[in-house]
């Protein structure tokens, strides 16, 4: 089955959701309730014009969002960024300032990570809640999506579960698929480093290192301690919940089945240092993203927006006017 014909098919899916939402409600069914709770036909849920909008509403009732910390900046059509574990909106502050010349930015930080709440569950279905409950408060109704890693394994969530709400979806180095655990020694590292004697983030970075042999990789996590005055005395925290992110990685390392029905342009950028997309891994990129295009940047590895920052916001900017067509105009 070629490209075309997948994206037919999966628009009539998209198309047989909306026929089934009209069945259901000439049936007297509410779907922000649960699916077997009937109520009259003529307060069946007339402002929702997709099915999939009533399955979000029920995965809210499911899940109790949190009001995420963000920045926003610039205006035009909004733009959506979403970091990766252990990371925060600062992390993206300098693609955040770059793009806000043409559009309206949202950048986050997800819970459990930066400024945003803690809460014990990191399930992506909580996250994409999350995002979607920001992006009512804000009054988006559709936006471009942009997430890197963990945030990309959202982004693809999001795209997949509300499809009407991103028009354009960028994924930043990670592929639709379960990981190894990659990460212990990181986790190792964080609770090597002692933080009711520590003195400075310098020393953090060398209690890390017995675990954690990348300087970069020390120097990134140790950005994430905030020092606090408690009772006269300084104190070290991680601005990220350590606890709950140590709890779901098994979780977040999996990924959730998804049904394809993002049809719309999806970017993925691999850097060609890095191992989280491979060559094979296409075909289950275009399987969930038939609209979906991989762009490699030689010169980066799993963070290109910072390894190769022209060449990320290159192929950006020119997928954002023209879609994975734009792709092709990047140098």
């Amino acid at each position: 089955m070629n490209d075309d014909v997948w994206i037919g098919a999966c628009l009539r899916v998209r198309q047989g959701r909306r026929q089934m939402l009209i069945w259901l409600q000439t049936q007297g069914y509410s779907l922000a309730l649960p699916l077997n709770t009937p109520i009259a036909t003529t307060h069946a849920m007339a402002n929702h014009h997709d099915l999939q909008t009533c399955i979000r509403n029920t995965e809210r009732m499911k899940h109790s969002p949190v009001a995420l910390n963000f920045e926003e900046s610039g205006g035009g059509l909004p733009v959506i960024i979403m970091h990766g574990l252990f990371g925060s909106l600062a992390n993206w502050r300098g693609v955040a300032r770059n793009l806000a010349d043409t559009y309206r930015v949202i950048n986050l930080d997800l819970r459990n990570h930066g400024r945003s709440p803690w809460a014990d569950d990191l399930s992506y279905e909580a996250m994409a809640a999350d995002v979607l409950a920001l992006m009512d408060r804000l009054g988006l109704e559709r936006a471009k999506l942009l997430g890197h890693s963990l945030g990309g394994k959202l982004a693809m969530v999001l795209a997949d579960q509300a499809p009407e709400r991103f028009t354009q979806l960028v994924v930043v180095d990670i592929a639709p698929k379960a990981y190894p655990a990659w990460h212990q020694d990181v986790f190792a590292g964080l609770r090597a480093v002692d933080l009711d004697h520590l003195a400075s983030r310098e020393q953090a970075r060398s209690q890390m290192g017995q675990f954690i042999f990348d300087p970069e990789v020390r120097a990134f996590l140790a950005a994430n301690l905030s020092h606090h005055t408690q009772s006269g005395q300084g104190a070290w925290r991680w601005r990220f919940n350590l606890d709950v992110l140590q709890q779901s990685y098994l979780e977040t390392s999996q990924m959730p089945d998804l049904q394809g029905f993002f049809c719309g342009p999806a970017l993925f950028v691999r850097g060609a240092g890095s191992a989280y997309i491979e060559p094979d891994d296409r075909s289950i990129i275009i399987r969930d993203f038939p609209g979906g295009c991989i762009h490699t940047l030689k010169k980066a590895k799993h963070w290109p927006h910072v390894e190769d920052p022209q060449g990320f916001m290159n192929a950006i900017r020119h997928f954002f006017i023209d879609g994975c067509k734009g792709i092709n105009k990047t140098s």
